[in-house]
């Protein structure tokens, strides 16, 4: 397998797991922030945004298997939208003058960490093997 295989199956995989929790119980994704879903309606938008969006990246992440220009974009798009989230989220810190180390500051290393995964497979060869 190669280290360009392994990274997309990994940001992959995390991305999946996001939406598979978020889909089959969106209370914990406001619970987590100390927040709540209280109303049909907002564990609606929290299926659609938090499962859409990260389960959309995981499947256009297991279609790009290989090393086509497609395929390195989708990669380049994961790395940007992984990139922005993390970059928002500082963003939020800066401005309410707080980041704790969970959730917030958990949640901001996986993202920049799904960022450098997915940009750093951009620039793996497919033909380079892991140990």
């Amino acid at each position: 397998m190669t280290l360009r295989s392994n990274l997309r199956r990994s940001v992959a995989a995390a991305y999946a797991a996001i939406g598979v929790v978020a889909a089959l119980a969106p209370a914990r994704v406001p619970e987590l922030f100390g927040g709540t879903a209280g109303t049909p309606e907002a564990r609606t938008e929290i299926r659609a945004v938090y499962a859409g969006i990260p389960l959309a990246l995981a499947a256009s992440l297991t279609g790009a298997r290989g090393s086509t220009p497609a395929d390195d974009a989708v990669l380049h798009t994961v790395a940007a939208a992984s990139a922005g989230m993390a970059a928002a989220r500082l963003a939020g810190c800066l401005v309410e003058r707080r980041l704790t180390a969970w959730p917030t500051g958990a949640f901001l290393a996986l993202e920049a960490a799904l960022a450098l995964a997915s940009r750093v497979a951009t620039r793996t060869p497919e033909g380079l093997r892991t140990p």
